[in-house]
Protein backbone atom coordinates (compact mmCIF):
# COMPACT_ATOMS: atom_id res chain seq x y z
CA UNK A 1 0.00 0.00 0.00
CA UNK A 2 1.02 3.45 -0.87
CA UNK A 3 1.00 5.56 1.95
CA UNK A 4 4.06 8.16 0.61
CA UNK A 5 1.79 9.79 -2.24
CA UNK A 6 -0.73 12.39 -0.85
CA UNK A 7 -2.52 13.31 -4.09
CA UNK A 8 -6.24 13.82 -3.29
CA UNK A 9 -7.22 11.48 -5.88
CA UNK A 10 -4.95 8.46 -4.64
CA UNK A 11 -6.73 8.97 -1.16
CA UNK A 12 -9.96 8.20 1.10
CA UNK A 13 -9.37 11.49 3.16
CA UNK A 14 -12.98 12.92 1.72
CA UNK A 15 -14.73 10.13 1.79
CA UNK A 16 -13.54 9.37 5.82
CA UNK A 17 -14.02 13.20 6.78
CA UNK A 18 -17.60 13.20 5.23
CA UNK A 19 -18.12 9.74 7.07
CA UNK A 20 -16.94 11.04 10.28
CA UNK A 21 -19.43 13.89 10.36
CA UNK A 22 -22.48 12.34 9.12
CA UNK A 23 -21.41 10.18 11.91
CA UNK A 24 -21.16 12.93 14.81
CA UNK A 25 -25.11 14.02 13.14
CA UNK A 26 -26.17 10.86 13.84
CA UNK A 27 -24.93 9.83 16.78
CA UNK A 28 -25.85 13.55 17.96
CA UNK A 29 -30.00 12.40 17.38
CA UNK A 30 -29.73 9.89 20.08
CA UNK A 31 -29.95 12.28 23.06
CA UNK A 32 -30.85 15.35 21.33
CA UNK A 33 -34.27 13.93 20.20
CA UNK A 34 -35.06 13.00 23.49
CA UNK A 35 -36.79 9.83 22.50
CA UNK A 36 -34.88 7.86 25.20
CA UNK A 37 -33.66 5.72 22.69
CA UNK A 38 -30.25 3.54 23.41
CA UNK A 39 -26.97 4.75 21.51
CA UNK A 40 -25.70 1.26 20.68
CA UNK A 41 -22.08 2.04 19.99
CA UNK A 42 -21.74 3.41 23.73
CA UNK A 43 -23.95 0.56 24.88
CA UNK A 44 -20.69 -1.67 22.83
CA UNK A 45 -18.04 0.18 23.87
CA UNK A 46 -19.38 1.18 27.58
CA UNK A 47 -17.38 4.63 27.32
CA UNK A 48 -17.93 6.12 24.02
CA UNK A 49 -20.71 7.18 21.73
CA UNK A 50 -20.47 7.39 17.85
CA UNK A 51 -19.87 10.94 18.27
CA UNK A 52 -16.89 10.61 20.46
CA UNK A 53 -15.13 8.20 18.18
CA UNK A 54 -15.76 10.20 14.93
CA UNK A 55 -13.99 13.02 17.27
CA UNK A 56 -11.24 10.90 17.77
CA UNK A 57 -11.11 9.89 14.22
CA UNK A 58 -11.19 13.33 12.69
CA UNK A 59 -7.86 14.05 15.36
CA UNK A 60 -6.08 11.33 13.67
CA UNK A 61 -6.67 12.25 10.18
CA UNK A 62 -6.14 16.11 10.90
CA UNK A 63 -2.63 14.88 12.89
CA UNK A 64 -1.43 13.22 9.54
CA UNK A 65 -2.59 15.86 7.45
CA UNK A 66 -1.25 18.98 9.30
CA UNK A 67 2.23 17.11 9.70
CA UNK A 68 2.13 16.49 6.30
CA UNK A 69 0.89 20.76 5.60
CA UNK A 70 3.70 22.15 8.06
CA UNK A 71 6.83 19.67 5.74
CA UNK A 72 5.12 21.31 2.58
CA UNK A 73 4.24 24.95 4.14
CA UNK A 74 7.39 27.60 3.06
CA UNK A 75 6.93 29.26 6.25
CA UNK A 76 5.18 29.50 9.55
CA UNK A 77 3.17 32.31 8.45
CA UNK A 78 2.06 30.50 5.19
CA UNK A 79 1.18 27.11 7.30
CA UNK A 80 -0.79 29.33 9.72
CA UNK A 81 -2.42 31.39 7.28
CA UNK A 82 -3.30 28.32 5.74
CA UNK A 83 -5.28 26.47 8.76
CA UNK A 84 -6.57 30.43 9.66
CA UNK A 85 -8.54 30.25 6.47
CA UNK A 86 -9.73 26.69 6.82
CA UNK A 87 -11.62 27.37 10.20
CA UNK A 88 -12.42 31.15 10.79
CA UNK A 89 -14.87 31.84 7.53
CA UNK A 90 -16.91 28.70 7.94
CA UNK A 91 -16.89 29.73 12.01
CA UNK A 92 -18.12 32.85 11.65
CA UNK A 93 -20.50 32.00 9.09
CA UNK A 94 -21.89 29.46 11.64
CA UNK A 95 -21.73 31.59 15.01
CA UNK A 96 -23.63 34.07 12.89
CA UNK A 97 -26.25 31.87 11.29
CA UNK A 98 -26.83 30.80 15.04
CA UNK A 99 -27.03 33.72 16.66
CA UNK A 100 -29.27 35.43 14.24
CA UNK A 101 -30.98 32.96 11.93
CA UNK A 102 -31.59 30.37 14.67
CA UNK A 103 -32.06 32.26 17.90
CA UNK A 104 -34.43 34.46 16.41
CA UNK A 105 -36.80 31.64 15.48
CA UNK A 106 -36.51 29.55 18.46
CA UNK A 107 -35.76 32.18 21.40
CA UNK A 108 -38.83 32.71 23.62
CA UNK A 109 -37.73 36.14 24.49
CA UNK A 110 -39.02 39.46 22.03
CA UNK A 111 -36.74 39.83 19.01
CA UNK A 112 -35.35 43.63 21.00
CA UNK A 113 -34.72 41.77 24.07
CA UNK A 114 -32.88 38.74 22.77
CA UNK A 115 -30.82 40.61 20.25
CA UNK A 116 -30.22 43.39 22.76
CA UNK A 117 -28.98 40.70 25.38
CA UNK A 118 -25.36 40.89 26.88
CA UNK A 119 -25.40 36.48 26.07
CA UNK A 120 -26.38 37.18 22.51
CA UNK A 121 -22.79 39.23 22.35
CA UNK A 122 -21.13 36.74 23.92
CA UNK A 123 -22.17 34.35 22.28
CA UNK A 124 -20.15 36.04 18.88
CA UNK A 125 -16.73 35.05 20.83
CA UNK A 126 -17.36 31.78 19.71
CA UNK A 127 -15.68 33.27 16.35
CA UNK A 128 -12.36 34.16 18.14
CA UNK A 129 -12.34 30.28 19.87
CA UNK A 130 -14.28 31.44 22.98
CA UNK A 131 -16.57 28.63 23.57
CA UNK A 132 -20.28 30.03 24.37
CA UNK A 133 -23.09 27.09 24.25
CA UNK A 134 -26.19 29.61 25.06
CA UNK A 135 -28.57 31.97 23.60
CA UNK A 136 -31.25 33.72 25.66
CA UNK A 137 -34.52 31.36 25.66
CA UNK A 138 -32.97 29.54 23.03
CA UNK A 139 -34.50 26.03 23.18
CA UNK A 140 -35.10 25.86 26.73
CA UNK A 141 -37.72 23.27 26.14
CA UNK A 142 -35.75 21.14 24.25
CA UNK A 143 -35.08 17.72 25.44
CA UNK A 144 -31.27 18.85 25.76
CA UNK A 145 -31.35 22.89 26.69
CA UNK A 146 -27.85 23.31 27.47
CA UNK A 147 -26.26 23.85 23.88
CA UNK A 148 -27.21 25.62 20.87
CA UNK A 149 -24.16 24.33 19.13
CA UNK A 150 -22.71 21.95 21.57
CA UNK A 151 -20.24 21.12 18.56
CA UNK A 152 -17.94 24.04 18.76
CA UNK A 153 -16.21 22.62 21.99
CA UNK A 154 -13.24 20.84 19.86
CA UNK A 155 -12.43 23.82 18.01
CA UNK A 156 -10.33 25.53 20.41
CA UNK A 157 -8.49 21.73 21.21
CA UNK A 158 -8.05 21.70 17.01
CA UNK A 159 -6.19 25.16 17.10
CA UNK A 160 -4.07 24.65 20.11
CA UNK A 161 -3.09 21.07 18.46
CA UNK A 162 -1.95 23.16 15.34
CA UNK A 163 0.11 25.97 17.58
CA UNK A 164 1.32 22.80 19.45
CA UNK A 165 3.28 21.19 16.31
CA UNK A 166 3.70 24.68 14.98
CA UNK A 167 6.06 25.38 18.53
CA UNK A 168 7.68 21.89 17.62
CA UNK A 169 8.22 23.23 14.25
CA UNK A 170 9.73 26.38 15.05
CA UNK A 171 11.61 25.00 17.73
CA UNK A 172 13.25 22.60 15.09
CA UNK A 173 11.63 19.50 17.26
CA UNK A 174 9.30 18.42 14.82
CA UNK A 175 10.93 14.72 13.91
CA UNK A 176 10.44 11.12 14.58
CA UNK A 177 11.47 10.93 18.19
CA UNK A 178 10.17 14.33 19.04
CA UNK A 179 6.51 13.43 17.64
CA UNK A 180 6.64 10.15 19.61
CA UNK A 181 7.06 11.45 22.71
CA UNK A 182 4.55 13.68 22.93
CA UNK A 183 1.69 11.32 22.68
CA UNK A 184 3.42 9.03 24.47
CA UNK A 185 3.19 11.66 27.58
CA UNK A 186 0.10 12.45 26.91
CA UNK A 187 -0.69 8.91 27.34
CA UNK A 188 0.91 9.09 30.78
CA UNK A 189 -0.77 11.74 32.10
CA UNK A 190 -4.13 10.44 30.82
CA UNK A 191 -3.99 7.11 32.17
CA UNK A 192 -1.73 7.21 35.08
CA UNK A 193 -0.54 10.74 36.18
CA UNK A 194 -4.33 12.52 36.23
CA UNK A 195 -5.72 9.43 38.07
CA UNK A 196 -3.16 8.66 40.41
CA UNK A 197 -3.43 12.48 41.66
CA UNK A 198 -6.97 13.34 41.46
CA UNK A 199 -6.52 15.18 38.99
CA UNK A 200 -10.05 16.00 37.57
CA UNK A 201 -9.77 18.71 35.02
CA UNK A 202 -12.57 18.43 32.00
CA UNK A 203 -9.65 20.63 30.48
CA UNK A 204 -7.06 18.11 31.00
CA UNK A 205 -9.22 15.23 30.31
CA UNK A 206 -9.51 16.47 26.59
CA UNK A 207 -6.41 18.36 25.77
CA UNK A 208 -4.74 14.70 26.42
CA UNK A 209 -7.19 12.49 24.65
CA UNK A 210 -7.63 14.52 21.39
CA UNK A 211 -3.87 14.87 21.93
CA UNK A 212 -3.27 11.23 21.92
CA UNK A 213 -5.16 11.02 18.44
CA UNK A 214 -3.68 14.19 17.02
CA UNK A 215 -0.03 13.14 17.76
CA UNK A 216 -0.33 9.63 17.13
CA UNK A 217 -1.60 10.75 13.65
CA UNK A 218 1.29 12.95 12.94
CA UNK A 219 3.64 10.43 13.89
CA UNK A 220 2.06 8.07 11.06
CA UNK A 221 2.99 10.77 8.80
CA UNK A 222 6.45 10.76 9.90
CA UNK A 223 6.95 7.18 10.17
CA UNK A 224 4.57 6.14 7.13
CA UNK A 225 7.09 4.72 4.61
CA UNK A 226 8.70 3.03 6.69
CA UNK A 227 5.67 1.00 8.74
CA UNK A 228 4.20 -1.86 7.27
CA UNK A 229 0.95 -1.14 5.77
CA UNK A 230 -0.83 -4.64 4.97
CA UNK A 231 -5.09 -5.75 6.03
CA UNK A 232 -3.74 -8.47 8.50
CA UNK A 233 -2.34 -5.79 10.89
CA UNK A 234 -5.20 -3.98 10.37
CA UNK A 235 -7.50 -7.34 10.77
CA UNK A 236 -5.44 -7.63 14.53
CA UNK A 237 -6.08 -4.62 15.58
CA UNK A 238 -9.76 -4.33 14.72
CA UNK A 239 -10.01 -7.28 16.65
CA UNK A 240 -8.10 -6.32 19.81
CA UNK A 241 -10.70 -3.30 19.72
CA UNK A 242 -13.34 -5.02 19.31
CA UNK A 243 -12.78 -7.76 22.04
CA UNK A 244 -11.69 -5.07 24.86
CA UNK A 245 -14.60 -3.63 24.18
CA UNK A 246 -17.05 -2.59 27.46
CA UNK A 247 -13.22 -3.32 29.44
CA UNK A 248 -11.76 -1.28 31.47
CA UNK A 249 -9.23 -1.61 28.80
CA UNK A 250 -11.05 -0.37 25.72
CA UNK A 251 -10.40 3.05 25.68
CA UNK A 252 -6.06 2.07 25.56
CA UNK A 253 -6.65 -0.12 23.33
CA UNK A 254 -8.54 2.17 21.18
CA UNK A 255 -5.85 5.09 21.51
CA UNK A 256 -3.51 2.03 19.76
CA UNK A 257 -5.28 0.50 17.16
CA UNK A 258 -7.77 3.85 15.90
CA UNK A 259 -4.75 5.64 14.29
CA UNK A 260 -3.62 2.65 12.16
CA UNK A 261 -6.93 1.52 11.34
CA UNK A 262 -7.42 4.97 10.19
CA UNK A 263 -4.53 5.89 7.63
CA UNK A 264 -5.10 2.33 6.64
CA UNK A 265 -8.50 3.03 5.25
CA UNK A 266 -7.87 6.25 4.32
CA UNK A 267 -5.14 4.70 1.64
CA UNK A 268 -7.00 1.83 1.03
CA UNK A 269 -7.22 1.47 -2.82
CA UNK A 270 -11.26 1.31 -2.95
CA UNK A 271 -12.60 2.28 -6.38
CA UNK A 272 -14.03 5.28 -6.96
CA UNK A 273 -13.78 6.46 -3.26
CA UNK A 274 -10.98 8.54 -3.85
CA UNK A 275 -13.03 10.87 -5.72
CA UNK A 276 -15.76 11.25 -3.33
CA UNK A 277 -14.85 15.08 -2.89
CA UNK A 278 -14.77 16.00 -6.10
CA UNK A 279 -17.84 18.03 -5.74
CA UNK A 280 -16.22 19.64 -2.80
CA UNK A 281 -15.46 18.73 1.02
CA UNK A 282 -18.78 18.98 2.76
CA UNK A 283 -17.58 17.73 6.45
CA UNK A 284 -16.65 21.02 8.04
CA UNK A 285 -20.05 22.47 7.58
CA UNK A 286 -21.50 19.34 8.36
CA UNK A 287 -20.22 19.42 11.75
CA UNK A 288 -20.30 23.07 12.63
CA UNK A 289 -23.71 23.58 11.10
CA UNK A 290 -25.61 20.56 12.34
CA UNK A 291 -26.05 20.93 15.90
CA UNK A 292 -28.24 24.01 15.54
CA UNK A 293 -30.07 22.92 12.55
CA UNK A 294 -30.89 19.79 14.82
CA UNK A 295 -31.92 21.57 17.58
CA UNK A 296 -34.40 23.68 15.63
CA UNK A 297 -35.44 20.85 13.93
CA UNK A 298 -36.46 19.39 17.91
CA UNK A 299 -37.78 22.96 18.30
CA UNK A 300 -39.97 22.55 15.31
CA UNK A 301 -41.19 19.03 14.78
CA UNK A 302 -43.14 16.43 16.15
CA UNK A 303 -41.68 15.31 19.79
CA UNK A 304 -43.22 11.67 18.82
CA UNK A 305 -40.88 11.56 15.22
CA UNK A 306 -39.56 8.11 15.08
CA UNK A 307 -35.68 8.63 15.43
CA UNK A 308 -35.19 7.23 12.38
CA UNK A 309 -36.85 9.58 9.94
CA UNK A 310 -35.02 12.54 12.49
CA UNK A 311 -31.95 11.11 11.60
CA UNK A 312 -32.68 11.33 7.74
CA UNK A 313 -34.17 14.51 8.20
CA UNK A 314 -31.12 15.82 10.43
CA UNK A 315 -28.52 14.42 8.01
CA UNK A 316 -30.24 16.01 4.51
CA UNK A 317 -30.24 19.26 6.69
CA UNK A 318 -27.43 19.28 7.58
CA UNK A 319 -25.30 18.35 4.07
CA UNK A 320 -27.57 20.65 2.59
CA UNK A 321 -26.68 23.25 4.44
CA UNK A 322 -23.01 22.61 4.38
CA UNK A 323 -22.85 22.06 0.68
CA UNK A 324 -23.80 26.24 0.56
CA UNK A 325 -21.37 27.09 3.25
CA UNK A 326 -18.59 25.08 0.68
CA UNK A 327 -19.56 27.10 -2.00
CA UNK A 328 -19.95 30.38 -1.11
CA UNK A 329 -17.38 30.40 2.17
CA UNK A 330 -15.17 27.78 2.82
CA UNK A 331 -13.61 27.44 -1.44
CA UNK A 332 -13.46 30.53 -1.92
CA UNK A 333 -11.73 31.57 1.47
CA UNK A 334 -9.30 28.76 0.58
CA UNK A 335 -8.27 30.27 -3.09
CA UNK A 336 -7.48 33.05 -0.69
CA UNK A 337 -4.34 30.84 0.09
CA UNK A 338 -2.19 31.68 -3.20
CA UNK A 339 -1.76 35.28 -1.50
CA UNK A 340 -0.04 33.97 1.99
CA UNK A 341 3.78 35.26 2.13
CA UNK A 342 5.54 32.76 0.52
CA UNK A 343 2.88 30.42 -0.06
CA UNK A 344 2.62 27.74 -2.95
CA UNK A 345 0.40 24.70 -3.69
CA UNK A 346 0.45 22.66 -0.80
CA UNK A 347 -0.76 19.28 0.23
CA UNK A 348 -3.99 18.30 -1.28
CA UNK A 349 -6.87 17.25 1.27
CA UNK A 350 -4.93 18.94 4.14
CA UNK A 351 -7.73 21.24 5.32
CA UNK A 352 -9.43 19.29 8.01
CA UNK A 353 -12.76 18.97 9.75
CA UNK A 354 -12.17 20.40 13.36
CA UNK A 355 -14.38 18.17 15.16
CA UNK A 356 -16.92 17.73 18.03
Amino acid sequence: MDIASMQRDENNFDFLRFFAASAVVLGHCYWLSGLGAVEPVRLFTGSMDTADIAVNLFFVMSGFLIAASWIHSRSSVDFAGKRALRIFPALAASTLFTAFIVGPLATDLPLSEYLLNSQTVRYLTNVALFTQFHLPGVFTANPFPGSVNGSVWTLPYEVLMYTMLLTLGLLKLFGRMAVLVVPIALMFIHFHLAPNLGLESDMLRKVTRLGMFFFLGSALYLYRKILPWNWKIALALLSLSLISARTEWWFLVHVLTLPYLTIYLAHLKIPRLSRFGRYGDFSYGIYIFSFPVQQLLVHWLDPELPLPVFMAISLTASIAIAALSWHLIESPALRLKRFLPGSRQGVSGAGLTPAP
